[in-house]
């Protein structure tokens, strides 16, 4: 969540400050990347077919290329003194 959040923060710092990608978002649509507005108003602007991608790209890193068991950190040795049954 963290990565994520700074993410979107830099992303509206240079949305803000007018600096755009070059071209169209959606050339379908005729929708260009500074025709989209700053915060949460700018998901709405993207078509359902992009959104959906982008929803469908994330869950193929979750579910297969960044499976949870594969995260550092996960020793399996349990958790408050609890051991971790399988």
């Amino acid at each position: 969540h963290g990565r994520v959040a700074m993410a979107a923060i830099v992303g509206c710092i240079v949305h803000n400050n007018g600096i755009h990608f070059d071209g169209y978002l959606s050339p379908s649509a005729g929708l260009k990347f500074e025709d989209v507005p700053t915060g949460i108003n700018g998901i709405r602007a993207i078509p359902t077919a992009g959104l959906i991608q982008i929803l469908l790209f994330f869950a193929l890193v979750e579910l297969a290329w960044m499976p949870a068991s594969k995260y550092d950190g996960d020793y399996g040795v349990g958790y408050f003194g609890n051991d971790i049954a399988d």
